[in-house]
């Protein structure tokens, strides 16, 4: 089967994200797995090694990725955490010292229950 030369000049012009991200649109259409969808946007995200690095942790799983909004309110209530739990901060005193716009107090206060839990029962540490 002989190669158009207008599509032959593209793939000569693709850079390596570029087939990084053909070989998972070609994947997703391959497998017509509808989570495989918004894949092929991961190589102009991450370089080579590190799309490659997710492939081997996680593939074969699903995941959600978080919003950015979901890990800005996690920061703050860990720091409103270290505030009160940590340096002794009173509560609502510790509330004025987070960046809390956008959130609504019910919001933080679930998370900071949840959140204490969570600490008092699992011990944390690096690899």
């Amino acid at each position: 089967m002989a190669v158009r030369k207008e599509t032959r000049e593209k793939l000569d012009s693709m850079t390596k994200p570029d087939v990084y991200s053909l070989l998972l649109f070609a994947l997703f259409k391959l497998k017509d797995v509808p989570e495989y969808s918004s894949l092929s946007e991961l190589a102009y995200v991450l370089d080579g090694e590190s799309l490659l690095n997710l492939l081997t942790y996680f593939g074969g799983t699903t995941i959600k990725v978080p919003t950015v909004a979901e890990l800005k309110l996690v920061l703050n209530v860990l720091l409103l955490y270290q505030y009160t739990a940590l340096d002794g901060i009173d509560y609502d005193k510790a509330l004025t010292m987070i960046d809390s716009k956008g959130y609504q107090q019910s919001e933080i206060n679930d998370c900071y229950a949840k959140l204490s839990s969570i600490l008092s029962r699992y011990d944390f540490g690096g690899r």
